[in-house]
């Protein structure tokens, strides 16, 4: 897909800031773009209660419902990606009131069985602290090592660390959004609360309402009452910092902060879920909505309906992309 590579080759490219050299290799590219993602789910996480993991237990009790009903998805006024407007019809749903925090995340990671050998900062583990294991679900490498970790602790970026009895958001992080997961790894999170990712033609619904509004507070442009850009890598906000931003259905940081994970793969309008676009087996760039902090930080690019996210390779950990759950109405909450 010529436009899924565009993409990737951007964040290859943009590493080339500061007079870094680069070996553009398209065939490792192409190789990333097609690794299956890893199914987490079957890692036996401990369930979530109100005594291991609060933040993840009030997330969940939050969650806002939207109401089942067509929607429109795309407009006919945009870059072709969005083309054409058209309408779907959706069954009700749930969706978080904000994005899933460092400290919802590092509750997750406590729940599993990963052996941690030395305490270590976050962005600084390396092999010597963690099991064999460990690495793979918690380190990504480098570029075209094949790895597709949980969430990439080993980058700058990464706002998790250990102090050798669990896993703890840094300080003045903790209700931050959680960057640098992959979409396996916002994905197996969701799965561990008893929801899932939304599909992106949830979140454009969730985002839009049944007004079709250009950004989720209406059709006025962005400013900084309503969206968190800071246009500095790691200078994040806390979630729900913004609630002049929020959608006629209450939910915040939507336009702006982190781009966030959709469960979709990434094709061309018309949406359409039973095309293969929603079957989470299969390889390739998902969609991420909402701009972000850093790249899409502009007017163009806040709106509910781009869908052309920077740099939103599924296997790999972004500074930029966080997420957000979903849920069935008809399913019970942990």
């Amino acid at each position: 897909m010529t436009g899924a590579l565009t993409k990737i080759t951007r964040s290859y490219l943009s590493m080339l800031a500061g007079g870094a050299v680069i070996t553009f290799c398209a065939g490792a590219l192409h190789a990333a773009q097609n690794q299956q993602p890893p199914d987490y789910s079957t890692l036996g996480a401990v369930p979530f209660t109100s005594a291991n993991a609060p933040s993840a237990v009030r997330a969940s009790e939050t969650m806002l419902t939207i109401q089942g009903g067509p929607y429109t998805l795309g407009r006919n006024d945009g870059p072709a990606i969005e083309r054409r407007a058209h309408s779907v019809t959706l069954e009700g749903f749930r969706m978080d009131r904000t994005e899933v925090t460092n400290a919802a995340f590092a509750e997750y990671l406590n729940a599993l069985d990963i052996q941690v050998l030395v305490a270590f900062e976050a962005g600084g583990v390396s092999a010597k602290h963690l099991s064999q294991s460990g690495i793979a679900l918690l380190t990504e490498g480098r570029s075209g090592s094949g790895l597709y970790p949980l969430i990439a602790l080993d980058d700058d970026q990464a706002r998790i660390g250990h102090d050798t009895d669990r896993f703890v958001p840094t300080e003045g992080y903790a209700d931050h959004p959680v960057a640098e997961t992959t979409w396996a790894g916002a994905r197996a999170y969701c799965h561990w609360r008893g929801a899932r990712l939304p599909t992106e033609a949830e979140w454009e619904a969730a985002a839009r309402g049944s007004d079709a509004f250009l950004y989720p507070w209406g059709n006025t442009a962005p400013d900084p009452t309503r969206v968190f850009t800071s246009g500095r890598t790691g200078v994040t906000g806390a979630v729900g910092g913004r609630p002049a931003g929020a959608s006629p259905l209450g939910v915040l940081d939507l336009s702006g902060s982190l781009a966030e994970w959709t469960s979709s793969l990434l094709r061309a309008y018309p949406y359409d879920p039973k095309d293969g676009r929603e079957d989470n087996t299969l390889a390739g760039e998902r969609v991420t909505r909402g701009g972000d902090y850093i790249y899409d930080a502009d007017a163009a690019t806040l709106t509910a309906t781009h869908r052309d996210g920077f740099s939103n390779a599924s296997e790999r950990g972004h500074r930029h992309i966080g997420f957000r759950c979903a849920a069935d109405l008809q399913t019970d909450q942990g």
